[in-house]
């Protein structure tokens, strides 16, 4: 293992043997020609800052008690190179894109580092992960990995510059292997609050289409690391989280448009029990927070009713009466990790029942409008041009209107006799089954409905 200092004066005597061509690299807005060289394998240092490492460097260091910048500085230690070896090469033979395996087919180096000019890789540390394990495994075979062709980065490439050039490179399309959501937005919140750069430049290198978009994301990490913090209380255990980007973008996007501040820090905390236990069987990704409340009420009704249930608040407290919350007390009952399970499956019950009376107390409004459209349709067609089939069966639906009609008006004297209650329900169960499961008042049938085979 070699230090910066001699690593710089190694490149500055490779430079000068160089060849004249070199490789193109977007730096500062434009791309520019930088020479390659060649170098001792072991010369080149990983870089802690890299993106993809970002979550798994985290849990080493919390593992091993070591502050981030402690380890940072220490760049050029053995101790802190061979550890990232370690947490490099598994990254290496990640099956969606094994460099790893690609280079112990090829036996070569198919394209260049990138180097600082005192020797730090800012793109390809995996590959130079790689090489080095290949080259230690067999030397014979990997002869041509005992030397390592590297672009190198002008001398005056700032912390910004650096930053730039990764994103652009490792968040393009074409790349191989992206990063986590994590890590992009770890990163992405680096550049922002840490190191300070442009926005506009931030926003060229991630692709993003505005300010908007890239404060959204930084919301949604600080609301992930809320929950490992908050509710978990394992701060930065970041890979228990990989598997949830839907949930926090989703828990982010609603949470943003309820008020006021404290029904919003319940639904904060309702949020996280139903993150908890989305691998179990309940599918919180159906549910507010996590899609659009309907009614649209939900935000406050589904407080209201949870509160009502547990003798928080009283029966003849409106649906919509959030002043009324005992929010202290419904903070402590929700934020209780080992209540989660119980509190998701009470919180979806009272969410399915509101979607149930929203349902039922918009039936006229839709009922009219179906009529209106079936009156207007009825009033386009002409008798004479349709088929015996046609006219019975449009008769038989309009006969039933007309029984109907003279229900809603009080005129039922002469009303033929209605379909029994039973009858009813068993032809809607026949249409959709899953559906009236779901829709229906029975605790039984609306589990069933949920956990519908296929469904």
């Amino acid at each position: 293992m070699t230090t910066r200092e001699h690593a710089a004066r190694q490149i500055q005597s490779a430079l000068q043997q160089a060849s004249a061509r070199g490789t193109y690299v977007l730096f500062r807005g434009e791309y520019r020609e930088m020479p390659v060289v060649e170098v001792p394998i072991d010369l080149p240092l990983f870089r802690p800052e890299n993106g993809r490492l970002i979550t798994r460097l985290h849990e080493y260091l919390r593992e091993q008690g070591i502050g981030e910048r402690e380890f940072s500085a220490r760049i050029d230690q053995p101790w802190v190179q061979e550890a990232l070896q370690q947490l490099l090469l598994p990254l290496s033979r990640d099956p969606q894109g094994s460099i790893y395996e690609e280079l112990a087919r090829q036996a070569q180096q198919t394209e260049p580092l990138l180097l600082t000019y005192d020797g730090v890789v800012v793109n390809g540390n995996r590959r130079l992960a790689a090489m080095r394990a290949l080259h230690e495994q067999d030397r014979e075979r990997y002869a041509a990995f005992g030397q390592v062709r590297a672009t190198v980065m002008p001398e005056d490439a700032t912390a910004e510059d650096i930053e730039y050039v990764e994103s652009a490179l490792q968040l393009a399309p074409e790349t191989k292997l992206a990063y986590t959501w994590i890590n992009r937005r770890l990163k992405l919140r680096r550049q922002r609050e840490v190191l300070k750069l442009p926005v506009k430049r931030i926003l060229e290198s991630y692709r993003l289409p505005d300010e908007k978009s890239l404060e959204r994301e930084l919301a949604e990490i600080d609301l992930a690391e809320a929950y490992l913090r908050d509710y978990l209380g394992e701060a930065e255990d970041y890979p228990r989280i990989e598997d949830a980007e839907l949930y926090f973008v989703a828990l982010n996007e609603q949470l943003a448009a309820i008020e006021p501040s404290r029904l919003r820090a319940l639904w904060r905390w309702a949020g996280f029990a139903m993150i908890d236990v989305r691998e179990q069987e309940t599918k919180v990704l159906d549910y507010f927070p996590f899609v659009p409340p309907n009614p649209a009420n939900v935000p406050e009704a589904a407080m209201v009713n949870l509160a009502r249930s547990r003798g928080l608040v009283g029966e003849t407290e409106r649906a919509d009466s959030v002043d009324s919350l005992p929010f202290s007390a419904m903070e402590r009952l929700m934020s209780r990790r080992d209540s989660a399970r119980e509190l998701t499956q009470e919180l979806t019950d009272v969410l399915e029942q509101l979607r149930i009376e929203a349902n039922y107390h918009e039936m006229p409004r839709r009922l009219l409008r179906h009529v209106q459209s079936a009156r207007k349709l009825a009033e386009k067609l002409e008798a004479d041009r349709l088929t015996a089939g046609q006219k019975a069966k449009i008769g038989s639906e309009l006969a039933a209107i007309g029984y109907h009609s003279r229900r809603f008006l009080e005129a039922e004297e002469d009303a033929p006799a209605p379909i029994s209650p039973a009858r009813r329900k068993w032809r809607k169960f026949r249409e959709a089954p899953q559906r009236f499961c779901r829709d229906s008042t029975n605790p039984l049938l609306r589990w069933l409905g949920r956990h519908w085979p296929g469904g």
